[in-house]
C-alpha cells in the first residue's frame, strides 16, 4: 500500500504540472501553492481512502452518498471494475453516469484548484447512488493543501475589468479554515463556504 501511495502521489504531481502549464502558470506553481511554500518543511497532504458501498435491497428508498464537491486539490479515484453508481452533475444540471471502466482513473478537481485557477477549473458536484447489484469498492487518493497553506487565485489569472482594476472571483484564505467550514457545509452549495472564509479577511 505504501508503494501504491508513492506512485499515485507522483502521478498527482505530474497532473498538477500539466494543469499549471495549461493555465499558463510557471512550473511548480500548483504544487508549491498546495504545499504552502517551497521550503523543506512545506508539504501538501496526501492520503488514500478505501470506501465500501454494500448492496441495498431498496435503493429507491436510500439516497446513497449525497451530492457534494471535494474540498481539497486533486483527487484520483479507482472505481469498482463492475458495480457502478458514481454520477457527476454536468453544466446543464443533469446527472450523468461515470460508468466503471477497468484499469482507469477518474480525476476530480477540488474546491482549492477552483479557487487558485480563479474559476477556470471547477470542482465537480458528484454523488454515489445506492444499488442492489453487488458490493462497490472505491479507492480515492487526495492531494490536498497543507492546513496552513494560504489559498487565493493566481495573480496571473485575475480578470481585468474595463475600469482596469483586477478582479478576483475567490477570496484569500487558509485551507484549515476552509476545512472547518466544509465540515459543517459539505452537502450545501459551495459559494457560501467561500463567503465564510472571505469574512475572516487575510
Amino acid at each position: 500500500m505504501m508503494e501504491f501511495g508513492k506512485e499515485i502521489a507522483k502521478l498527482a504531481e505530474n497532473l498538477l504540472e500539466l494543469l499549471s502549464e495549461n493555465l499558463g502558470l510557471e512550473k511548480g506553481y500548483l504544487k508549491r501553492t498546495l504545499a504552502g511554500g517551497d521550503g523543506p518543511d512545506d508539504k501538501a497532504f496526501f492520503g488514500t481512502k478505501i470506501s465500501h458501498y454494500p448492496p441495498c435491497t431498496r435503493p429507491d428508498l436510500v439516497e446513497g452518498l449525497r451530492p457534494h464537491t471535494d474540498a481539497g486539490g486533486l483527487i484520483l479515484l479507482f472505481q469498482d471494475d463492475v458495480v457502478g453508481g458514481l454520477q457527476v452533475l454536468d453544466n446543464t444540471g443533469r446527472w450523468i453516469d461515470a460508468p466503471p471502466m477497468k484499469d482507469t482513473l477518474v480525476i476530480d478537481i477540488g474546491d482549492q484548484l477552483e479557487a487558485i485557477s480563479n474559476g477556470r477549473y471547477r470542482s465537480a458536484w458528484h454523488r454515489v447512488l445506492a444499488t442492489d447489484n453487488g458490493n462497490r469498492l472505491s479507492v480515492a487518493s487526495f492531494y490536498n493543501p497543507s492546513l496552513d497553506a494560504v489559498i487565493s487565485p493566481a495573480p496571473q489569472l485575475l480578470l481585468q475589468p474595463k475600469e482596469g482594476s483586477e478582479l478576483s472571483l475567490y477570496p484569500k484564505f487558509m485551507f484549515g479554515d476552509y476545512m472547518n467550514v466544509y465540515a459543517q457545509q459539505k452537502f450545501l452549495p459551495k459559494e457560501p463556504r467561500f463567503e465564510a472564509v472571505a469574512a475572516l479577511q487575510y
